[in-house]
This record gives C-alpha cells, sequence and structure tokens, in this order.
C-alpha cells in the first residue's frame, strides 16, 4: 500500500492537467455549501449535504482515477438522494454520540465512517447502512486505522499552509486534499478487495 505522501504526489499529478475544473468544482462546492447551511437555520444543510457530499466525492475520486467529469457530475447525488441523505444523517448522529461520550469515541467514529461517501459513489445501490459498515471495515477491520487518521493530519497542515499564503493559497490546497483523500480510498478499496471484501465497479 502507497504511503500517504505517495498519494499526495499521485494527487499532484492527476491534478495537472484538470487544475482550472477542480478549482472551480471545489468553489461550486463551497459557495453552494455556504447557501445550503444559512436555510432553515440549518435544516439545509441536514438534507443536503449528503447528495453535494456523493457528488463532489465523486468528481475528485474521477479526477484522481484519471478521467475528467462533466460539472454535471457534482449533482449526482440528487439522483440518489433518499441512500445520501440517511448516510449523513447515520455518520453525523453516530459522529455526535461518539464526542459527547467523549473526543476519543469520535475521531474514531469519524475515522471508522470517513469512507462512506466514496463507497456510495462506486455502489449507490448498496444503500446506506451497508456504506457505513463497508468503510468500517476498510478502515478499522482492515488496519488502516492510522493510515486514515494520518492522511488526516496531513491534510490538515496543507490546508493550514493555503492559510498561511494569503488564503489564496487554498485555491490549491482543497483540490489536492480533496484528490488526495480520493487515493486513500483507493489504496482501502483496493486492499478491501484482496482480503475479500465488496468488489466495486
Amino acid at each position: 500500500m502507497r504511503s500517504n505522501f505517495e498519494l499526495a504526489s499521485l494527487a499532484w499529478d492527476a491534478l495537472r492537467p484538470q487544475w482550472l475544473l477542480a478549482i472551480g468544482i471545489c468553489v461550486l462546492h463551497s459557495i453552494i455549501g455556504s447557501v445550503v447551511g444559512s436555510v432553515g437555520f440549518g435544516l439545509g444543510t441536514l438534507a443536503l449535504s449528503g447528495a453535494l457530499s456523493f457528488g463532489f466525492n465523486r468528481t475528485m475520486v474521477l479526477i484522481y482515477r484519471g478521467h475528467v467529469p462533466r460539472v454535471e457530475t457534482y449533482f449526482d447525488g440528487f439522483k440518489h438522494f433518499l441512500p445520501t441523505l440517511f448516510a449523513f444523517l447515520l455518520v453525523s448522529v453516530i459522529a455526535f454520540v461518539g464526542f459527547i461520550l467523549l473526543v476519543i469515541p469520535g475521531i474514531i467514529a469519524i475515522v471508522g465512517l470517513s469512507q462512506t461517501f466514496y463507497i456510495l459513489q462506486d455502489d449507490p445501490g448498496m444503500g446506506a447502512e451497508a456504506a457505513l459498515q463497508e468503510s468500517w471495515r476498510l478502515t478499522w477491520k482492515n488496519g488502516h486505522m492510522w493510515k486514515v487518521f494520518g492522511m488526516g493530519v496531513l491534510s490538515l497542515l496543507i490546508v493550514l499552509g493555503g492559510v498561511l499564503a494569503f488564503g489564496v493559497g487554498l485555491l490549491v490546497a482543497v483540490p489536492l486534499v480533496s484528490v488526495m483523500a480520493s487515493g486513500l480510498y483507493e489504496e482501502l478499496r483496493l486492499d478491501g478487495e484482496v482480503v475479500g471484501g465488496h468488489e466495486f465497479v
């Protein structure tokens, strides 16, 4: 399995021909997220974040895989609105309960369920509960908790670097960490298939 630094390098290479598209999608995601978050005192976020996360992750995965996503791909989650809604609610509730119990269980939950929307964008038909279970298997049961956590720390450092670069660096940092996360998912997915997991197409 590749190291997180190798995945960062691969993400950079995948972005080279698609920087403008990736930046545009990230800006679009940020704008729509802000608008949605202002609707109904947070109800917009609860209702639409699942579908938006699905579409955003799909575009980043396609970029990592060497494909050129269409802008319309970003809205693919609305074709699977109920599974993405249920997945978002389940992940949010589990993470919230984890942080209420203490911070560590919340972190464990976030790491364990971090691959949920990547899994769904590959196989929307599997449903929310199965996607959560598969995410838990790929991260915890397969022994990759620290790899996922390490990617989170590396991504945070890159984003902080973007902030320190007068904020303009975020136009590079956010697409980069998003495609890096897609690369991490690919590594976990392929390793999961080797040990007898769910096969995605």
